[in-house]
Formats: C-alpha cells, structure tokens, sequence
C-alpha cells in the first residue's frame, strides 16, 4: 500500500509542490531524496496527500529518522513564500541548514558487477566522474531502475567535544613585561573583556584567532593564560533605572507580542533585552537575538557572556565556517542552545522551545535580503510570532516608519527611552557649507579647529563619509564625459591609492587612462570624495596623528573588522574616518567629536525612502559621540535651513516620523500601500522591455486595470553586470497575492521580485 505526499523540492525554483509516493508512513517535515525531471534533488513532506489519477513516482531515501522540522514550520513556509511571492522550493530550502556540508550524505552502493563502481562512494564523487551533472543523473536513474546500485544514507559521526574555558592568570602590570605577538595580544583583549574566561572556541567564532593557530600554544607555555573546565564567574548585572523598569514590566505582561523599544543611542535597550531574557529562562524558554551586521556580534557575545555565563550561545552568520554552521543549527533544533545570535539568515532557525527574539537596530537595511532568494527578516519576525506565538522585541533609537505606524494604529506596543543612561546627548552643529569659511574642497575651518582642540585632550574623532575611493567619478573637462562601467551604465570610482577605476557595482576594474578615451583629451579630472581623499586631506592639517579607515575597500574579512575595532578600542587620541560601516553598534567610549560630511548626499537620492533613511543614517552616527561623557556633532551641509536639520540638531525623530507619515500618505507609499518591483534583465535591450511589457498587460488583465500598476520603466541604473533591465512596480494593496502568483509561476527565474523593498535603488 502506498502512501502519497506533497514534496518541496529544494533548489528547483519552484512555486509548486510535487506528488511522491512510499510504502512507508512518512512525516510532514523529514526530508527525501526524489527523481526531480531526472535528476537526484532533497525535498522536504510538507503534507500527506491522497492517491493521483497519474502515474507517480516513488521517494527514493529517507533523510531524516525525525522530523527536523514541526507543523508550524512548515506553515511558516507557506506563509512566507505567498508574502515574499517567492518560490516555497527556496524557502523550503532556506530554513534547512546547507545541503553540501550537512551530516547527512548520500552514498551510491553497488549491487551487481555490471555498476560502474566497484566499492561504495559519496554522491558527489560520482558526479565529477561526469562532464555534467545532467549527464550524471541520466546515468545514475538508469543504474536504480535496473538494481545495478542502491543509495544509502551516511551519517557524519558527531564528535561531542566537552568545552574548554581559557582563563587569563597575569594581571595588567604583569602582562606589560611579557612579549607577546599581535595574536596573542588579540586572544588577551578578548580575554579582558569578558572577565578573563572564555570559551575556547568563542575565540574562533569570533575571528579573534583561526583554528591552529599557534598563539595560544604560545601564552599556555608562558603562563600567561590556561585552561579549566568550568567559568569561575557570577553574572554582571546591571540595575534598571525606574522608567527601565516600568518598560520591562510592560513588556512582559502585554497582551500583545510585538514591542517596538524606541530609544535613543546610549539608553540603556540592551540591559532591558537581557532582564527580558532572564524571565524567558525561567520558563525554559530559549531566546534568538537577530543583529544587521555580523561585526556587531563579538561586542554582544562578550555582554551576554558577562550576564549569562551558564547559557550556551550559539552564533550563525557568514563569517563563520559551513561546519560551524551545521553544528549550530543541529544544536538549536535539538533544544542545545539557550541563545541563538546571528543575522538575518538565522531568522529561519527552527530554534526549539523559542519564546522570545529581539531583534536589534530594527530600522536597518541589511535585515532585507535581495539577492536571489528576497525576504525581510523583519516580516519574517510577524509571520513566526503569530504563528508560533513568540514574544518580539524590536529595538531602535530610529524606528522605521513601517512600525511607527504600526505602533500608531495599536497593532504592536510602543515603549520610548528619551534620556541616556550615563550622559547627555550631544550637541548637534548645523554648518552651512555655503556660509563657513573653507580651508579645503572638503572641509571647514570651523571642523578643523574642533578636531584639533578634541585631540588635544587626548580623545577620539570620528569623520563619516558617504562613499569609499578617492574621487566619485573622473570626468574630461573638455568634452564632458564621464567614464562608466563598460558592463554596468555607471560611472567608476577613482581608487588614488592603487591607481585604478573600479565599478561598486559588478567588481570591474581598469588602470586611469592617460587621456579621454571619447576626445583624447589630457584634461580628466576627479570630481567628488570617499574615504580615501578624506583621509589624504586630514593628514595635511595633522600629520603625525593616528588615522585609522574603515570601509569595505580596507575591511575585506571579518578578522579585518575585528583587527580594526580593537585598534579604535585603545585608550589614545585618533581619526577614525569611515563609511556607513561605522554607523552600525560602535560604541567607544572616548569618541568625543563626530563629524558629518556630505549630508547632502542620502538626501538627495531619487527614491521615496530617502528622508527617513538620512535621518535614521544621521542619528545613528551622532549616536556614537559622548557615550560616557556628553559629546558634540558637527553636521556640514548645503541646505541647512531646511526643516529636516533643524529636526537632526534638536535629536526630534518624532519630528522626522510625523512629516514622513505624511508625505508618504499623501502619495500612497508604502506603509500606506505595498509596492512591490518586478525586474526583468537580459543581455538584449529590446527583450528584456518586451518580458517586462508583456508581464504588465498579464497583470493589469488578471486584475481588471483596479490596481496602480506602473509601465515599464528603465531603473536608475539601467544596466548592470553586462544586463539591460526594465523594472514594472505595482503601488497599491493587493489583497490576494495568491492571485498575483499564478502570473508569476509562469515567469519563474526571468525577474526578480522584491516586495516593499527599503529601497528602490536596486
């Protein structure tokens, strides 16, 4: 007797799922090995089904003893595939842990002397004796339908490791008479700042060392640090202030799931998170902490090291290894893990007994994913909290407008932290570019004087720029070109350092030319700045002063970050010069004076996000100055009459909510409507308008012209990576998406979709 079920097949891109049958009694949520269109591929029951009037095939391996997965997952999947209006294939994909380094691996096992192999081998070897993989699985389905080979299910043995804690026995005087190299100075730092102990492959995870390395050989045999088995440590505890707590209060007993914990820069939000976290324990209850960017992790696991040193943490985001990876996401569906700390990925994270997550600098981009596979981690929040019912805590001192709103109209809690816990906020100057004397193309003589007077009482400074490289574009003053991308409709940056033009975009890069490659005219000239000239035109005015950059130009790992952080760390005076890349969780004490340079630049971007994501950019960075001691910010612009600075100098987000709530009800954008981009692209220009024509006219057809649906139109970047592209955007509420992805089924990977993007500049 046969059983029959609904299988999403992984890395198919598909919309649908497919029928397969067993003799077995299978569950919704252990994944199999199928025959998809003659290749081998895993998939996941999502459901049983009845018997088809068709020929169906067989599953050919059971993956899983167990659901890995329960009913509310796969829910969660569904869900989600109809909101992002994308394949239930990838998202079904998306909440398993990677395919190619997982403990379970498929063996192909030879039953007759007529099999091409004589003794059992992995799945993968067998392909690679092939020229292509479809060669391969033509091959390989011929083998099983003649029962020349069988397939069998390997398990990778997990190796229980017991952990190891290293301890710091020297203290500080006694250190300063070691020689210790920059290694073990980073394993030392480290130490330092969670008490003296870890755990040691917090060392690894956090990139302070690689697996290996013969630094911490080094310090066992000095003496200067040792291992033990267990955290000699009590829990570093924090006492609330009383509005602290009459939040935390509020939070716990709500009757609603979602709280939105508007505070500004320095409030005192993470001590509220971890009194949180402490009742969820009690309850048995495990806690998953979602962060934007991967370089805020080892500041956080050193804090909830110090507050909860008998939990186990787990980390998951691209800085760590496929392995490390599996490990953790094995341990937290197991129930192993008390915290899961992680990125936007680790959203899916089908996290056993999960009672709580917070999710930390709410309001920023990265916890939207666009490539491939789009989604908003944040909406991913909602659909697991009603689903799952988890309690939610998202955090910001710039909410989005998105959850304002929401918090407006009652749908979630809205709890404000106006005041800083240790200090005041700082001073906010408003410089009119236009009015101040210039001592150079890029700064004030006001600027320079403040950066001058904050080192010389031994403090830090930090200059934001808007852009890294040396100059935005190189442009012919004789003809008025500009050189672009040759694969990208985009100018390319002038890299002095390395001599190069590089394109942000696709990678491209090209040594300058001597001459203009349209006129062949001497005169190129560099127009603009990044970091780069910023930080040549500083060492003019202070020339024997640290400057240190920070950028993905120099930050390229995520040892790299770390390296950079701990040099900010010490206790001197410098320049820290940097990008949107130090806007994000850095908190160093003795950073005195920010300085702000082409505000301008956010604010004039041709899409409707602009103002909100200036202002949050703005706040954010001056949030960085006076952690300790009340700090000033310096703000150079061009338009400094405008409402929206005088919103910035007076720290009134509110403001900034109130005008943009608004403006975006006036013209029907999103929180007010959906807006939801469809971008076609292909090598011939005339192609890609007519997929994205005839796409529109499907769409205004299915839904009778009574939704706000734009003509194709060309994106401010009209090609990219050698492809032209037209984008048509849908502006309205669709209250029917399933309807909409009938349409979209039929046009599978010919666009990308992305709904109610953070921004349109795709």
């Amino acid at each position: 007797m046969y059983h029959y079920y609904e299988i999403a097949v992984f890395g198919t891109y598909t919309y649908n799922t497919y029928t397969y049958k067993s003799t077995n009694q299978l569950t919704p949520g252990q994944r199999v090995l199928v025959d998809f269109r003659n290749q081998q591929k895993i998939g996941v029951i999502l459901s049983e089904t009845s018997e088809k009037p068709y020929n169906v095939k067989e599953i050919e391996l059971l993956l899983d003893e167990k659901p890995l997965i329960s009913q509310k997952h796969i829910e969660l999947i569904k869900e989600a595939s109809i909101k992002f209006l994308m394949p239930i294939s990838e998202i079904a994909k998306i909440v398993f842990p990677p395919i190619s380094s997982d403990r379970t691996r498929i063996k192909i096992i030879p039953k007759s002397p007529l099999a091409p192999i004589e003794k059992p081998i992995f799945i993968n070897e067998f392909y690679k004796k092939f020229k292509t993989k479809k060669e391969a699985n033509k091959k390989l389905k011929q083998l099983l339908e003649n029962h020349i080979v069988s397939l069998e299910l390997y398990y990778k043995r997990k190796i229980e490791k017991k952990d190891r804690y290293i301890s710091l026995n020297l203290d500080l005087n006694q250190l300063l008479e070691q020689k210790v190299s920059q290694a073990g100075m980073n394993i030392i730092n480290f130490l330092q700042e969670n008490n003296g102990c870890v755990i040691e492959k917090e060392l690894y995870q956090n990139n302070i060392i690689k697996p290996g390395s013969t630094a911490l050989k080094t310090l066992i045999k000095k003496g200067i640090i040792s291992y033990t088995d267990y955290k000699k440590e009590t829990p570093f505890k924090v006492s609330l202030t009383e509005k602290q707590k009459e939040i935390l209060e509020k939070i716990l007993y709500s009757n609603k799931n979602i709280e939105l914990l508007y505070g500004v820069t320095g409030s005192g939000k993470t001590e509220i998170f971890f009194e949180a976290m402490e009742s969820y324990f009690k309850n048995e209850k495990k806690v998953m902490i979602l962060l934007p960017e991967i370089s805020l992790t080892p500041q956080l696991i050193s804090r909830i090291n110090n507050r909860f040193p008998d939990k186990k943490i787990g980390v998951y985001h691209s800085g760590i290894s496929p392995a490390e990876k599996i490990k953790t996401w094995y341990e937290a569906v197991n129930g192993e893990i008390d915290i899961l700390v992680g990125a936007r990925s680790a959203v899916w994270i089908p996290l056993k007994n999960l009672g709580l997550v917070i999710a930390d600098e709410e309001h920023d981009q990265s916890f939207y994913q666009f490539d491939q596979l789009s989604y908003d981690a944040i909406e991913v929040i909602y659909l697991r909290s009603k689903i799952e019912d988890i309690k939610v805590i998202l955090s910001s001192a710039t909410p989005t407008i998105r959850e304002m709103k929401n918090a407006f109209e009652g749908k979630i809690n809205l709890h404000k932290l106006q005041e800083r816990v240790f200090t005041q906020m700082p001073d906010i100057e408003i410089i009119d570019i236009k009015k101040e004397e210039k001592v150079s193309w890029i700064f004030t003589k006001k600027v320079i004087k403040e950066i001058s007077k904050t080192l010389s009482n031994n403090k830090k400074v930090l200059i934001f720029s808007p852009t890294k490289g040396y100059a935005n574009y190189l442009i012919c003053t004789n003809c008025g070109e500009i050189i672009k991308c040759k694969h990208c409709d985009i100018s390319l940056t002038y890299h002095k350092h390395t001599k190069k033009l590089k394109c942000h975009y696709c990678g491209y890069e090209t040594n300058v030319p001597p001459v203009c490659p349209k006129c062949g005219s001497p005169t190129l000239q560099s127009r603009g700045y990044g970091t780069e000239r910023v930080v040549n035109e500083i060492l003019r005015f202070f020339p024997s002063r640290k400057v240190v950059r920070i950028d993905r130009e120099i930050i390229k790992t995520h040892e790299d970050l770390e390296n950079a952080f701990n040099e900010i760390k010490k206790e001197e005076p410098m320049i820290i010069v940097g990008t949107k890349m130090i806007t994000k969780g850095l908190d160093i004490s003795d950073i005195k004076l920010v300085i702000v340079l082409d505000s301008d630049r956010y604010l004039s971007f041709p899409e409707y996000t602009s103002f909100e994501h200036t202002a949050s950019l703005l706040i954010q960075v001056a949030g960085r100055s006076g952690r300790r001691e009340k700090g000033k910010v310096i703000i150079q612009t061009f338009k400094s009459g405008e409402d929206f600075f005088d919103a910035v100098k007076n720290h009134d987000y509110d403001k900034i909510i109130d005008l943009e709530l608004s403006n975006r009800k006036k013209f029907n954008y999103p929180p007010f409507s959906q807006l939801i981009i469809f971008l076609f692209s292909n090598e011939d220009k005339n192609k890609a308008y007519k997929e994205a024509f005839d796409f529109y006219e499907e769409i205004n057809d299915l839904f009778d012209n009574s939704i706000e649906i734009l003509e194709p139109t060309e994106p401010l970047i009209p090609k990219l990576r050698g492809l032209y592209r037209y984008q048509v955007i849908i502006k309205d509420n669709i209250n029917d998406q399933e309807k909409l992805m009938e349409i979209i089924k039929e046009y599978g990977k010919k666009c990308y979709i992305y709904v109610n993007p953070p921004t349109t500049l795709l």
